[in-house]
Order: C-alpha cells, then structure tokens, then sequence
C-alpha cells in the first residue's frame, strides 16, 4: 500500500489547516513551508472545496480553512476527495482481475482487506494528525 503524492499532499494540507483552527491559510504559504508545487496544490485545494472539505476567501487575508471540525474530517473524506467517490480510494485499487473471478480466492482476499482499510481510514481523523505532530 502506497499513497500517491496527491493523497499525501491532501493529508498534509488538510492537517495544516486544522493546524492554523479558524485562520484562513494561503496556498503559497503550505507550498514554501513543504516544497509543495503552487498548482498542484490549487488542484488539491480545488477537490478539497468540490467535497465540501474546506472553504476560500479570496484577498487580502485570504486563504482557505476547513469547513469542518478536524475531529468530524477522516483520512478516508480526504482521500475520497481527491480520487472521486470511487468505493476505494487510490490506494485500494488494484488492476489484477481474476481469471476465475467470482470464485478467485485471491481477489475475496483483496476485497475483504480493502473493506477494512477502508473502515480503518473512516475513524482515523484530521486532529489525529495533529495530536501526533504536537506529541500529545
């Protein structure tokens, strides 16, 4: 299991905005802070508005901050976000097709371990990702 770079970069933003609370947070800000590219950041950030993840202002003091408490945005929402609202998220999917596909043990396998990442990835919350970076 591997997280694209979009998924990483949309946990990352989203934790760095639950980091700055109620404070709008500027896109060149996150990208300087973690060498993230500007566009594919605003790319990012556009999925992130698309769900219903975070809000924008435009101007001075502007920026984006989330819509919803850290607590109430799972890692899964976030990673929904950016690759559609697919039933698995990028991480989950797989190319392999079974040949003997329904009876493929191997692919009930694949599926019974997607199902419970995916319901891992539901309780697995933005303000964790905090907690964790300030030791607590």
């Amino acid at each position: 299991m591997k997280l694209s770079r979009q998924e990483e970069i949309a946990l990352l933003f989203t934790s760095e905005l639950a980091n700055q609370k109620d404070m709008f947070v500027s896109l060149s800000e996150v990208a300087d802070k973690h060498g993230a590219s500007l566009l594919f950041l605003k790319k990012i950030a556009r999925m992130l508005k698309k769900e219903g993840l975070l809000t924008s202002k435009e101007g001075q003091g502007g920026g984006y901050v989330l819509k919803k408490a850290p607590e109430d945005i799972s890692a899964f929402d976030v990673l929904q976000a950016v690759n559609g609202k697919s039933a698995e998220s990028g991480i989950l999917k797989s190319n392999f097709t079974c040949p003997l596909h329904p009876s493929c043990m191997p692919q009930k396998i694949r599926q019974l371990i997607s199902e419970a990442f995916m319901r891992y990835l539901s309780d697995v919350t933005i303000d964790q990702f905090i907690r964790e970076r300030r030791g607590l």
